[in-house]
């Protein structure tokens, strides 16, 4: 384990360890709901049955939403398919770099063909993924929560996260929230609140304690 350490924090492999941090880092600020699971998705603007070479052919942004596109972005969420590509590249980074000694040169060359082979078996390994997240694409449309009320559930303050409980057609949904940065005091379990707005690229709402103002 120390080797396979040592080995993964050398410069030849660092950029590629520093990387996997990152999506370690991502996945585990998902599950804890910190981040967003869709907030770093973009939109490539290609039809789905759009043709490589004809896309390349034409040059400009429509060829390179083509050569992302022949890799599955735009079909998946872009984490999703980057979570793999870096994971191969580290593990192809490590295990080459055994062979070229540690030499940076060596590192170097082989740095665009384990990018493009990443490419390759990140777009293998993510085929099966493709009809699972069209499925859930077609599904219930998200919830908007704005302007509605909510009774806490948990405690919450300007900078503490609490939750909250909404009914939907009779069905309670609990969602993150924070109050107005216009209250100093926090709420309390059971106190009325609405629902001003969602932070952006956060997932959590904005609340204020519901009064006789009007919305």
């Amino acid at each position: 384990m120390n080797e396979l350490i040592q080995v993964a924090f050398s410069p030849v492999n660092i950029v590629y360890t520093f990387l996997l941090i990152l999506v370690v880092m991502y996945w585990l600020s998902i599950i804890i709901g910190v981040l967003d699971f869709g907030m770093f998705d973009f939109d490539f603007d290609i039809e789905a049955d759009a043709d490589l070479d004809a896309d390349i052919d034409a040059g400009g942004v429509g060829s390179i939403a083509g050569f992302l596109h022949f890799f599955n972005f735009g079909k998946l969420p872009f984490m999703v398919i980057m979570s793999f590509v870096i994971l191969s590249c580290w593990s192809i980074s490590v295990l080459l770099n055994q062979y070229g000694g540690g030499s940076i040169l060596f590192a170097l060359a082989i740095a665009a063909p384990n990018i493009l082979v990443s490419l390759f078996l990140a777009k293998v390994i993510t085929m099966p993924l493709i009809p699972v997240f069209e499925k859930l694409d077609t599904g219930v449309e998200p919830v908007d929560y704005i302007g509605m009320t909510a009774k806490l559930v948990l405690a919450a303050g300007t900078s503490k996260m609490g939750q909250a409980e909404v009914l939907i057609e009779d069905s309670p949904l609990l969602i993150n929230v924070k109050l107005d940065n216009e209250n100093s005091e926090n709420l309390k379990k059971g106190e009325e609140v609405i629902i001003l707005r969602k932070e952006k690229n956060q997932n959590f709402y904005i609340i204020k304690k519901l009064n006789d103002e009007n919305f």
